[in-house]
């Protein structure tokens, strides 16, 4: 695919100046491979409590395993430290109460990782897949984790992030058989403290996307 761009990268896109955009497009051509890893504690520790109905001991064991971990690296001063705060602040969200109400079949979807709109691929790779039976229908949700304390999305971005995730599993649903509700389509921006759904005008929302992509592939040569 001719233009490629991450789903976080693509909202930040949204509301960036003129060469910040042109910047973000630049490192989506040349991906920086010191970047992969950062925080990978706090989401993974996000993720278990809340496949497991918001549990807070996987959290806790987390701030303890990294207070201890010895790191020497500027890099990885900040990345434990931030990834500390990270669930610390997750430690007093008020996650939705279908995740505490409902047992969760965690799809590993290994084979599909993008949606495509306006012509650009959007690689979305959902923090969690998965599916809930509720009388007797199967719903399929998915979220998507935004770990930043120097960049926290609005309310905006967070719900394009909804609308694309709404996107991707409309793609997805016949595949494991199941319904898509928007409702179970949420981008959790950790240090921003919300919990963000896709909207019930999809139509709407996924045209603004689609406007984003257009920008996108009008820089992508230039950049």
């Amino acid at each position: 695919m001719e233009y490629q761009i991450s789903i976080n990268p693509l909202v930040d896109f949204f509301k960036g100046t003129e060469s910040k955009k042109r910047r973000i497009i630049r490192d989506q051509k040349d991906p920086s491979i010191f970047r992969v890893g950062w925080y990978q504690t706090s989401r993974a520790c996000i993720k278990k409590s809340l496949i497991n109905k918001g549990e807070r001991d996987f959290l806790i064991e987390g701030i303890e395993r990294l207070k201890t971990k010895i790191v020497s690296k500027p890099q990885q001063v900040v990345n434990r430290q931030v990834s500390i705060d990270a669930m610390k602040r997750f430690l007093g969200f008020k996650i939705p109460a279908f995740f505490k109400n409902h047992n969760l079949e965690i799809i590993k979807e290994k084979n599909v990782k993008s949606t495509f709109i306006n012509n650009v691929e959007v690689k979305v790779s959902p923090d969690i897949i998965f599916i809930i039976h509720h009388n007797d229908t199967r719903y399929i949700g998915a979220v998507k984790l935004h770990l930043s304390s120097r960049n926290i999305f609005d309310n905006k971005q967070s719900r394009f992030i909804a609308t694309i995730l709404n996107k991707y599993l409309l793609e997805l649903s016949e595949k494991y058989n199941a319904e898509v509700l928007p409702e179970l389509c949420l981008s959790i921006d950790v240090f921003g403290s919300s919990t963000i759904s896709a909207p019930k005008d999809y139509n709407k929302s996924i045209k603004e996307v689609e406007l984003i992509c257009e920008e996108i592939k009008s820089l992508w040569r230039v950049a």
